[in-house]
């Protein structure tokens, strides 16, 4: 999927709002890479509200990239944890703090160009196979995946989106 210009420039826009209204930083206690510069984390986070409004495009949800979730609502519809990462076979990383109940869905690629690579449910993807063994979280590789076209149809479709 691919973003347009003005959306390119919307999420930077909303990535500063975002930063400026909740005084994140890029050393921030949740964050492992704190070696970025205040500007390489706007572009980061520019990079995650960009991933998510591609899901929420993909399943023509409506989505406002300047709205903040944090983790007390899903990223996109109901139930949608979108987790991004640049690397085009990079993996879906899940942590403590991400709600069992979700449905994390992995984005990759760089502004403009993304790719949906697949989901999992949060909960399934929390089980001791996907266990990082240096970091308190789980790394689930893309051929652990389901397709994003499986997820309308299966069960957990119903309520996630």
């Amino acid at each position: 999927m691919q973003l347009t210009h003005e959306d390119e420039v919307t999420c930077v826009k909303a990535a500063l709002v975002r930063i400026e209204r909740t005084d994140e930083r890029p050393d921030g206690a949740k964050r492992y890479d704190t070696q970025l510069n205040f500007p390489e984390y706007v572009a980061q986070y520019a990079e995650t509200i960009a991933s998510e409004w591609v899901v929420a495009r993909y399943f023509n949800l409506n989505y406002d990239p300047f709205e903040s979730k944090y983790k007390d609502r899903a990223d996109v519809g109901n139930g949608i944890e979108v987790k991004y990462t640049p690397y085009l076979a990079g993996q879906l990383i899940i942590h403590e703090y991400d709600r069992p109940t979700d449905i994390a869905v992995l984005v990759t690629g760089k502004s403009p160009h993304y790719f949906i690579a697949g989901w999992i449910p949060v909960a399934m993807a929390q089980k001791p196979r996907y266990r990082h063994s240096k970091q308190p979280n789980w790394w689930v590789t893309q051929v652990n995946l389901q397709p994003i076209e499986n997820l309308i149809r299966s069960t957990y479709g119903n309520t996630a989106i």
